[in-house]
């Protein structure tokens, strides 16, 4: 059974470092907003007054870019390396959009970035 006051506590401590990265208050509307959680899903996880559905829990973690077993207290180790993390809000909303995106629109868009960047290379 995970514990609810540790997941709790890294998620404060979490989005506290990320408001820091961001060099302001983030708040649990802007987070609920940009993982796809509810805001009161996400209140009731981080004041212990709830538990948390695993698709919430992964939403959050790949926001923060920790790993589940860091929120969840099953490692001591939060990152999940820094090539893979989204350094300011564009690449967190251009990760959300891509995530939402069909194959087909993947290797759409793939195409058209190839075709832009063959482009100004010439």
């Amino acid at each position: 059974m995970m514990d609810r006051k540790l997941f709790a506590a890294r998620l404060g401590e979490v989005r506290q470092k990320r408001a820091l990265e961001l060099g302001r208050k983030l708040t649990q509307a802007e987070v609920s907003d940009a993982a796809g959680v509810s805001r009161s899903h996400l209140a009731g996880a981080e004041s212990q007054h709830t538990g948390i559905s695993l698709d919430a829990a992964v939403a959050l973690s790949q926001y923060y870019n920790v790993s589940l077993d860091y929120l969840t207290g099953l490692s001591g180790a939060s990152s999940q390396g820094s090539e893979n993390a989204a350094h300011d809000e564009r690449e967190v909303l251009l990760l959300k959009i891509w995530r939402a995106m069909s194959d087909e629109e993947r290797l759409g868009l793939m195409a058209l970035l190839k075709a832009r960047i063959d482009t100004n290379a010439a």
